[in-house]
């Protein structure tokens, strides 16, 4: 038996005499069923240190599907913040809001790690697939059977995690569901990063409030900067602001390209240098590739400038392939941003904003703006159903703002 796994079952066994740090059970009812709570410290190998966890499941046997939702959270975890500051949670809980409280209501085992430092990267994926394992099988001791289907489902960085899982012809999981998620294409990405620091300083509110919607600087950025329409411009600042020339040297760098002038930086794409030897090799060598192998639904507000541009470049390299094209499916819903309005998430965001110097104007937009939560909560439905039934998905898609996913007929993404 591994160390990881040893830590695991102790933690979970000894919950009756354990204190804060050891793990705890208790029992609450949501909706219907009846809830078994297992939340404490475990020691994962592929992190070499403690990660905080969380694993719930029907008390009862006969409520459970046989299914065990794996969720992957944003960022790199640790403390949840309030807008004061405020710690109010951690990393485990934070896809509670999103899918977690929804997955065990319709009868699911569910599970999450805080991967607390870890980003989303293939050592993240690391790190989710070993906990994943682990948590196959306590839910199976608890309850007597074995998990039949594993699914996983990432937000944001830990939607990348699961971009790289959907894309693992050796992956643990049966469906992936991706919500906002990176990782999307690399080239996308630098070219987009580029242009933000190029545009935005010319066109920061907190500089500049006097450049109106109209303005040639706000459209170009719109369409090179955000990758998101000018109505959505209120939200721009945290991204925009976020991004700077250092920024964009570092990840040159981290490609093998140094030395560019100031000018050179301002005016940069990588197609300008497809012959700088082995910088565009790099580049795609670290890229997703788009070789989706389970079905994977992948859901994005139309207002998220951090990812929506390098999403809709993944979906092109999907499409290029039929077998990968009909394993993916992309919805995006009208209006909404990077976090759903409703998700407690919301508050770390508009803290960070406030250490940024953003407006309370710009604060609040970040809450008033498109929810993706229903359309998250179908495409879970739908993924099982397609698993279990062999029923597609239906096809891709553009949503209202807080509706659901629509039923359609064919087969194709």
């Amino acid at each position: 038996m591994s160390r990881s796994r040893m830590c695991f079952v102790a933690l979970c066994t000894v919950a009756a005499c354990a204190g804060p740090q050891t793990s705890e059970e208790s029992t609450t009812v949501t909706g219907p069923k009846t809830v078994a709570e297992e939340a404490g410290l475990i020691v994962l190998a592929s992190a070499d240190e403690e990660k905080r966890f969380i694993l719930r499941y029907p008390q009862n046997d006969k409520d459970w599907n046989s299914r065990l939702l794996v969720a992957a959270h944003g960022g790199t975890g640790g403390p949840s913040l309030s807008a004061d500051g405020t710690q109010i949670g951690t990393g485990e809980t934070s896809l509670d809001d999103l899918i977690g409280e929804y997955a065990v209501a319709q009868g699911f085992a569910y599970a999450s790690v805080d991967r607390n430092g870890v980003g989303g990267t293939h050592q993240g994926l690391a790190l989710v697939n070993e906990f994943a394992a682990l948590a196959r099988g306590r839910v199976a001791d608890a309850l007597g059977r074995d998990v039949e289907l594993m699914y996983l489902v990432g937000l944001s960085m830990g939607g990348g995690i699961a971009r790289y899982a959907s894309e693992d012809p050796e992956t643990l999981f049966d469906s992936v569901i991706i919500v906002a998620g990176a990782a999307g294409d690399a080239v996308t990405q630098v070219d987009r990063l580029a242009r933000r620091v190029a545009l935005w300083p010319k066109i920061d509110p907190r500089e500049h409030p006097e450049v109106k919607d109209e303005d040639p600087l706000v459209l170009a950025y719109s369409a090179d900067g955000s990758g998101t329409p000018v109505e959505a411009r209120a939200l721009w600042p945290f991204i925009g602001a976020s991004s700077s020339r250092a920024n964009l040297q570092q990840m040159l760098a981290s490609n093998g390209l140094e030395g560019l002038s100031a000018t050179e930086l301002e005016q940069f794409r990588i197609a300008s240098y497809a012959d700088r030897p082995g910088f565009v090799e790099q580049v795609r060598a670290r890229d997703t590739s788009g070789h989706v192998q389970v079905p994977t639904l992948e859901i994005v507000g139309t207002y998220d400038d951090f990812v929506l541009a390098e999403i809709l470049a993944y979906k092109r390299k999907v499409l290029s392939d039929p077998a990968w094209a009909a394993q993916h499916r992309l919805y995006q819903v009208r209006e909404a941003w990077h976090i759903s309005r409703e998700d407690d998430a919301l508050e770390g965001f508009r803290y960070r904003m406030s250490r940024m110097g953003l407006s309370a104007e710009t604060q609040r937009a970040a809450g008033e703006f498109g929810s993706y939560v229903q359309a998250v909560q179908d495409a879970l439905d739908f993924a099982d159903r397609w698993v279990t039934h062999d029923i597609p998905a239906p096809r891709d898609q553009t949503v209202d703002d807080g509706a659901g996913l629509i039923e359609t007929s064919g087969t194709d993404g």
